[in-house]
């Protein structure tokens, strides 16, 4: 009896171990660049404040980005996959695919391509199926591209933070407390935001902006 189970623990071990090989060994598909061969400056018609962003919005969210799935050169967008972690406005499907402008023939200045890992609030509509050549299910775009996303970042404690990377729409936004002049807890999430993403540092960005969950959670669920 007892080498019968014996044997029956050894195999749930083996079996065990063979899961977490299969998990860890998942593929991540990275897009092929993360600033495109030429460097664009975007223009934009509108500019957009907080109150226009989230009323034009489809769907107000945190996200993750997951992988690369393809580029069209053409028009000059990618295309990931992406998960939803928290709506706050509209209905989206938990999986979806987001639009990104860019791609490996060129890029707007300052905003390079997503890679997988990434968390964002991001302001999304609904993309109509005739304005893009990929066939796929649940596509949507950033309504204002780089002037309408956060960077979802934590300090040494593991608390929530999002940060404006160019000041445009946190300048707009009514918060009394403004993270990026509170020196320690700046640098907290700035190091650890290079260390989840060296772009950031490659990028200079300067994060004029920087707001705790609890604030722009109790602003966002307020519209």
């Amino acid at each position: 009896m007892k080498k019968i189970l014996c044997i029956i623990f050894i195999c749930m071990f083996v079996l065990s171990v063979a899961g977490c090989a299969a998990s860890s060994n998942k593929t991540v598909v990275l897009p092929p660049t993360r600033i495109g061969r030429s460097l664009e400056q975007a223009t934009f018609g509108n500019k957009y404040t907080f109150a226009s962003a989230f009323s034009e919005a489809d769907v107000v969210a945190r996200i993750e980005v997951g992988n690369w799935i393809n580029e069209d050169t053409n028009i000059g967008s990618s295309y990931y996959e992406a998960s939803v972690l928290q709506c706050f406005k509209g209905d989206i499907p938990q999986n979806f695919t987001l639009i990104q402008d860019g791609c490996s023939s060129g890029t707007l200045k300052g905003y390079p391509l997503f890679t997988s890992g990434n968390e964002i609030l991001v302001f999304l509509n609904e993309a109509n199926v005739t304005d893009v050549v990929l066939d796929y299910d649940s596509l949507y775009w950033i309504i204002g591209a780089y002037t309408t996303l956060f960077d979802v970042v934590y300090d040494d404690s593991g608390n929530r933070y999002y940060s404006d990377r160019y000041g445009i729409l946190g300048e707009t936004i009514h918060i009394s407390t403004n993270y990026a002049l509170q020196d320690e807890i700046f640098t907290e999430i700035y190091s650890n935001s290079v260390r989840i993403d060296s772009i950031v540092e490659e990028m200079q960005y300067s994060y004029p902006y920087v707001f705790s969950e609890n604030d722009l959670t109790t602003l966002l669920e307020g519209q």
